[in-house]
């Protein structure tokens, strides 16, 4: 077999959404930052030192881990969730709801 010239590009996919983005984008950024000022959102009255991506998907979300879609949490609550399993436990948690409700208010103050 012999090179017959350069590979052809691959056709576009008419992607509806943009690519998904590990890192926060300084708005994001700012918004987390915002988000801290609010107690843990686990209820235990702590400072947030963390924000937690729930993983109840949500319509509006944009990915899996949308960096809009965050809840303030203490760090040792953080780590106390992930380790006890209870990410998915919706009605234990509330945190989808917490997220949701988090984001509008940051949009109603031209935060996000």
């Amino acid at each position: 077999m012999t090179f017959q010239g350069p590979i052809p590009k691959a056709k576009k996919h008419g992607r509806v959404k943009p690519k998904y983005n590990p890192t926060p984008t300084a708005r994001e950024k700012a918004f987390h930052q915002w988000a801290m000022q609010f107690p843990c959102a686990c209820g235990c009255g702590q400072q947030s030192t963390v924000v937690h991506h729930p993983l109840t998907r949500h319509p509006e979300q944009r990915w899996r881990r949308d960096h809009e879609y965050v809840v303030p949490m203490n760090g040792f609550c953080h780590m106390d969730l992930h380790r006890a399993g209870h990410e998915r436990d919706e009605p234990f948690t509330g945190l989808a709801v917490k997220a949701y409700e988090l984001r509008w208010r940051a949009i109603d103050e031209g935060r996000l």
